[in-house]
C-alpha cells in the first residue's frame, strides 16, 4: 500500500509547492506595483509641496516647506528600498 502512496503525497507536494511558488510570484508583483504608485504618490506631493514654497513670498515659510519636502523625499526613499529588499 504504501508504494502507491508515496507517489500520491509526491505529486501532491509537488502541486502544493507550485501554487505556494506562484503565490509568491504574484505577491512580489503586487508589492512592487504598490511601491511604484507610492513613489509616483511621493513625487506628486513633493512637488506640490515645492511649487507651494515657491509661491511664498516668507523666506522662513519658504524654507520650512522645503525642508519638509526633503524629509518625505527621504523617508520615502529608505522605505521604498527597503520594501524591494524584501520583495526580491
Amino acid at each position: 500500500m504504501t508504494d502507491t502512496t508515496t507517489p500520491k503525497i509526491d505529486t501532491a507536494f509537488d502541486q502544493v509547492k507550485e501554487l505556494n511558488d506562484q503565490f509568491l510570484a504574484t505577491a512580489r508583483k503586487a508589492g512592487n506595483l504598490y511601491l511604484d504608485a507610492y513613489e509616483k504618490a511621493v513625487d506628486r506631493t513633493v512637488d506640490l509641496e515645492l511649487k507651494l514654497a515657491g509661491m511664498t513670498k516668507q523666506e522662513w515659510l519658504h524654507s520650512i516647506i522645503e525642508a519638509q519636502a526633503d524629509v518625505t523625499r527621504e523617508v520615502a526613499t529608505s522605505y521604498t528600498s527597503v520594501a524591494r529588499t524584501l520583495l526580491k
